[in-house]
């Protein structure tokens, strides 16, 4: 008898068939019962491991043991036992190959131990698992993962991964060294938190991504009452672990109890602040956190920055705009009053400021919030744009290039880029920006728009119809607009100029000023701005700052002049230093668009 049908006959090829179905079962229901037990992610792995070992040594057993019509024989030594366990031993490397090689994140040449430039005290707090078996308290979930990376960003020393970047990971379901890899950082805290009325568990553990060695683990089981001592507690025993590996200084900072339905509301504001589709609701949750604790400085702040930033998503006059401003501010002061030395009070203060037109105030609220808390990327941000905005384009490209390196998934930041690139006409910069904008969010209007747009800066009349053309390709209806303004900015005869200004009020508000500008349209320039808000008033200049030469040409025109006294813009200079391409004549007198400066 050959071997083959020695195999048959001992019925290998069933045995071994049949563990494969009951090892995938296995692992189907481990895979979700481990995390409902809250087991830590390697235990998965461990089983894994543990089946895949099994399966060469299922064979090698049906083999040995032979079933005979007297019984079940132990036969070690038949015809073909070499052979078998050769075929076994193979199986097991093969095994053992695939776990430790075949995964992605163990990969030769893609490992995920962190580069030699990761910071040994980098860390990322990844997005906390909602174990509570409702997807609507994932707001939980995820505002208990903010909080910690917040207290976490506070531990001197500590380098933390910013919020947007870690959540471009949830739900993705990668290995946490792979994470780590794509992040550049040498440790991550996960965990998972269930939430039944009033009572909160939550399981955290300190990751290496080195080795996925878990430093540290603990679960928690507290009252909701008591949610900010045990961030607090959280952020002690990350600390401390690391303290013992790297040296880090443990500091966590100890907050006063809160109102649970305080930090409910707040907790749910903070998602729908970030979602930015539902502004108006995250300020209904704000304002009712504030009414229920209102010693409660977070909820203060939290609520101005909703409150400022809500006229870029809402359609409103510039009446409202202004009212909302007001409303902004006196949040901000609420704030500023309960904690005066707090990173997101000094944000606030720093964007009411901006808006006011009061840019040098605005600009030391931006730098004491960073020097707070360095780790708290939309200061970062918002400060970036404010340089931008009075033309500090050299000192704007460093700040983003900080604010990109601290979030890279911050699709903001890599916005920012792009207008600084523009500003100074750096092709290799802009298509950068773009590429990562798209990455991120192709139908950002940056995504969309961002070629055509620094066409037509600059009046490169072939490029910006070939962007069209792409647009149209892309985004039938956004190319559409496009190609019937594009021959109205450019000053193509037989153009409908009653058709080009209903095509500006379909297109996205952000959009408008390039094409007036273009044209080089004073009046109507001067006409959308004065009925814009204060918050798009301080973009005045940039758009015609960027412009070149049709910008640079309008910032020579007396009434534009008057407006960039109006708009603060000219205090500011005379305070802070002239942007190149403008200049003081004596105390009374100012110039802009010196085109020399600029060495074009």
């Amino acid at each position: 008898m050959n071997l083959l049908d020695e195999v048959k006959r001992r019925k290998v090829f069933k045995v071994g068939a049949g563990y494969v179905v009951v090892a995938w079962l296995a692992i189907q229901a481990v895979s979700i019962g481990f995390p409902a037990f809250d087991a830590p992610p390697w235990a998965l792995r461990v089983f894994i491991l543990i089946a895949l070992l099994g399966f060469p040594l299922t064979l090698v057993m049906a083999w040995m043991f032979d079933a005979t019509p007297a019984g079940v024989k132990f036969d070690p030594d038949v015809r073909g036992s070499k052979r078998i366990y050769a075929i076994a031993a193979v199986l097991a490397v093969l095994a053992l190959g695939w776990y430790f090689y075949g995964q992605p994140s163990f990969r030769k040449g893609d490992s995920a131990t962190p580069t030699a430039a990761s910071d040994p005290h980098s860390i990322a707090v990844l997005p906390f698992q909602n174990m509570s078996g409702d997807p609507k308290q994932e707001y939980f979930s995820d505002g208990m993962t903010e909080e910690l990376l917040d207290v976490l960003a506070k531990v001197p020393q500590l380098k933390v991964v910013a919020r947007t970047s870690v959540f471009a990971f949830k739900g993705k379901g990668e290995d946490v060294r792979e994470i780590g890899r794509k992040l550049d950082v040498a440790n991550i805290v996960e965990g998972s938190v269930r939430r039944d009325g009033q009572q909160v568990r939550v399981t955290a553990q300190l990751v290496r991504v080195s080795d996925g060695f878990h430093v540290w683990s603990e679960t928690y089981d507290r009252q909701l009452e008591g949610v900010f001592a045990l961030q607090d507690d959280i952020a002690r025993h990350v600390a401390d672990a690391l303290k013992q590996s790297l040296g880090v200084v443990a500091a966590v900072p100890v907050r006063a109890p809160i109102d649970p339905a305080a930090y409910d509301d707040y907790l749910r504001g903070r998602a729908l602040l970030r979602q930015r589709n539902a502004l108006p609701q995250a300020i209904d949750q704000f304002s009712a956190a504030v009414a229920k604790a209102p010693q409660f400085a977070e909820g203060w702040s939290s609520l101005s920055l909703a409150e400022g930033v809500i006229y870029w998503y809402v359609r409103m006059d510039r009446a409202q705009a202004v009212g909302w401003l007001a409303k902004a501010a006196d949040a901000a002061a609420h704030a500023a009053a309960l904690a005066p030395d707090s990173a997101a009070t000094e944000h606030a203060l720093a964007n009411v400021a901006r808006e006011r037109f009061a840019y040098a105030e605005a600009e030391r609220h931006y730098l004491r919030a960073i020097a707070i808390d360095p780790g708290y990327p939309d200061a970062r941000e918002d400060y970036s744009e404010m340089l931008n905005l009075v033309g500090r384009v050299g000192d704007a490209a460093a700040a983003i290039a900080q604010l990109v390196r601290l979030d890279p998934y911050f699709i903001v930041g890599w916005m920012r880029r792009f207008d600084a690139a523009v500003a100074s006409d750096n092709r290799k910069e802009v298509e950068l920006a773009l590429a990562r904008i798209r990455e991120l969010d192709a139908k950002n209007v940056y995504s969309i728009f961002g070629a055509l747009n620094y066409a037509l800066a600059y009046s490169r009349k072939d490029e910006a119809r070939k962007a069209a053309r792409d647009i149209q390709d892309g985004y039938p209806a956004e190319g559409r607009l496009a190609q019937t303004l594009l021959p109205w900015a450019l000053g193509a005869v037989q153009t409908d100029p009653h058709a080009a200004e209903a095509t500006l009020d379909a297109l996205p508000a952000i959009e408008v000023p390039g094409y007036l500008i273009v044209r080089q349209d004073i009046a109507a320039y001067l006409d959308y701005v004065s009925h814009a808000g204060p918050m798009d008033q301080t973009y005045f200049f940039f758009k015609l700052y960027r412009s070149k030469p049709n910008g640079h040409a309008m910032l020579r025109d007396p009434r534009i002049k008057a407006k960039l006294i109006d708009y603060g813009f000219v205090a500011y200079w005379r305070k802070q230093g002239w942007p190149v391409g403008c200049r003081a004549l004596g105390d009374a007198d100012f110039e802009c668009g010196l085109d020399a400066a600029w060495g074009h």
